[in-house]
C-alpha cells in the first residue's frame, strides 16, 4: 500500500524511537524501501533497527506486475459475469417467446426435476413430498367424498404412492432420466400448469415421461404402457387406486367398467 510521504514522516520519528506499532513499523519500512526522499530523514546511526531497509531494485518491474495483475483479475471477472449472464439471458428469451425454461416456470421445472430424480433412486416417499396432495384431496372432496372420508388421505396417498412404486422397483425401476423439454399445458382456476418432458431408461429401452406440475406440485405423471400388466404405468395412475380404495370398488379391465364391492 502506497502511503504520502506525509504521513510517513509523521510516523518517523515515532518509528526511530521504536515506540510504534508493528503494523506502523512495516507502513514505514515498506515505505522506505521505495522511496528515497524518505529514507535521508532516517539517519542509519540513530537507531540499529533500520539497517535493515534495503530500497527495491526494480520498481518499475514492480509495478508492471501489479498492472498486469489488476489486468488479469479484471479480465477472470468479466468472463464470471459473462458467463453467469447466460442463464439468465435464456431464461428472458424463453420467456419472450414463451417456450422452455423461463422465469414465470423455474419453480415448476424444480419440482419436476427433484420427483423424477428421487423416483428415479428409488426413494418414493421423498417423491411422494411433491404431489400435490392437497389439490387432489380438494377436487375429490368436490365431486366424490366427503370430509370423513378424505380425513387421511396424506397418509393413505403415501402409502398407495409407496405401495406401487415398490412395485416399479422390483421390476427395475427407471434410470438416466434425462431432461427433454417443459412447455405450457392448460390451466387451473386461473394458475397455469406445465407439462415436462424426461427421457428415461425403463425395461431396457428409453421411453418418454411425462410430469404434469403447476405451482402447487406434482399434479400427474405417467410413462405409457399397459395399466393391466406394466408396473410403470400401474405407478402413474397410483391416485386411481386410492380413489378405488375410497369408493369401494375395482375397476375390470375386460368389461371396462368399475365394479363395487357388495
Amino acid at each position: 500500500m502506497k502511503l504520502d510521504c506525509k504521513i510517513i514522516e509523521d510516523l518517523i520519528p515515532l518509528y526511530i524511537d521504536g515506540v510504534c506499532s508493528p503494523q506502523s513499523r512495516a507502513m514505514v519500512e515498506e515505505h522506505l524501501r521505495e522511496c528515497e526522499a524518505c529514507r535521508k530523514l532516517v539517519q542509519p546511526a540513530q537507531t540499529d533497527h533500520i539497517a535493515n531497509i534495503v530500497p527495491n531494485e526494480n520498481p518499475p518491474e514492480k509495478a508492471v506486475k501489479k498492472a498486469f495483475k489488476k489486468i488479469r483479475l479484471r479480465w477472470i471477472v468479466s468472463v464470471l459475469a459473462a458467463v453467469a449472464l447466460i442463464p439468465v439471458l435464456i431464461l428472458g428469451y424463453n420467456q419472450y417467446r414463451g417456450r422452455g425454461a423461463a422465469y414465470t416456470n423455474i419453480k415448476e421445472l424444480y419440482i419436476g426435476s427433484r420427483f423424477i430424480i428421487s423416483v428415479e433412486e428409488g426413494n418414493y416417499e421423498k417423491a411422494f413430498d411433491y404431489i400435490n396432495i392437497s389439490g387432489i384431496k380438494q377436487e375429490w372432496a368436490e365431486e366424490w367424498f366427503d370430509d370423513a372420508i378424505l380425513a387421511d388421505i396424506k397418509t393413505d396417498g403415501k402409502n398407495k404412492f409407496c405401495e406401487y412404486g415398490d412395485k416399479l422397483e422390483q421390476s427395475g425401476g427407471i434410470s438416466g432420466c434425462k431432461y427433454v423439454g417443459i412447455s405450457l399445458c392448460g390451466e387451473r382456476r386461473g394458475e397455469p400448469i406445465y407439462r415436462l418432458v424426461y427421457s428415461v431408461r425403463y425395461a431396457d429401452k428409453d421411453v418418454l415421461f411425462d410430469i404434469i406440475v403447476s405451482d402447487d406440485g406434482v399434479e400427474y405423471f405417467g410413462g405409457g404402457g399397459s395399466f393391466v400388466t406394466d408396473p410403470l404405468a400401474q405407478f402413474s395412475i397410483w391416485s386411481e387406486y386410492l380413489w378405488q380404495e375410497y369408493a369401494g370398488c375395482f375397476f375390470d379391465p375386460d368389461t371396462g367398467t368399475y365394479v363395487y364391492y357388495e
